[in-house]
């Protein structure tokens, strides 16, 4: 049944890109991960009982504002896209570059926490058409736009494809914790996957050493490795 769903979602996008002029083939394997990423979060959104919404998510959010997030990564490509291309900061030069540096900036988790508030509250009330809108105009807009553009980000600047792996990464990591949390059965594209892992791989010096050889050699649950935290 989610493949079903994850197809119609496909077929959607398609078909709007179409009606906007641009290709209909992505690409890179980057942007078709991030097509297939977008159908799986939205597919798993439309399984989400919305009498789960105000549901805790985590220490921090409640399943609303996960979903609300996630939007939000979606939404802000197009913010990157308008803005100045004028490269300032450090060049991060692959999507590890980019967590790392995010990640170590001083109350980073607050900020994004509240940002995530702030996105759940200003939504509208049926939050999976919102999501599709959102999906939808930002795969246009990713179509339309060069590899070697520039995003300027707080934490550096990086290549448009670069930028995009950090959208592949945040639409797998977020549709698991909404999976998690709903009990639904956890999936994700195995091309999404494949951009994702050597991201996190990257970052393994960032987990405990001990929790990360215990974690990979399956003698604990992966749950208790973070590299994001």
């Amino acid at each position: 049944m989610q493949a079903i769903r994850a197809g119609v979602v496909l077929a959607r996008v398609a078909s709007h890109r179409e009606d906007v002029g641009v290709p209909s083939d992505p690409t890179s394997a980057v942007r078709r991960a991030l097509e297939e990423a977008v159908a799986q979060f939205l597919a798993t959104a439309r399984t989400v009982d919305p009498a789960r919404w105000q549901d805790g998510a985590t220490d921090r959010w409640t399943v609303r504002q996960l979903v609300a997030h996630t939007v939000r990564g979606m939404a802000v490509v197009s913010a990157y896209l308008d803005a100045d291309t004028a490269p300032t900061g450090p060049e991060l030069t692959d999507a590890a570059d980019y967590f790392r540096a995010a990640l170590s900036m001083d109350g980073v988790h607050e900020g994004i926490a509240a940002r995530a508030a702030d996105a759940a509250d200003s939504a509208p009330d049926d939050l999976v058409a919102w999501a599709d809108g959102v999906a939808v105009a930002m795969l246009a807009r990713v179509a339309a736009t060069d590899d070697d553009r520039v995003v300027v980000h707080f934490a550096g600047w990086m290549r448009f494809d670069t930028y995009l792996v950090t959208r592949v990464a945040e639409l797998v990591l977020h549709t698991f914790d909404l999976q998690l949390i709903c009990g639904l059965a956890v999936a994700a594209p195995e091309r999404a996957l494949a951009v994702v892992n050597p991201i996190l791989l990257g970052l393994a010096d960032r987990a405990d050493p001990r929790a990360l050889a215990l974690a990979l050699t399956g003698r604990v649950p992966p749950v208790v490795c973070n590299v994001l935290s």
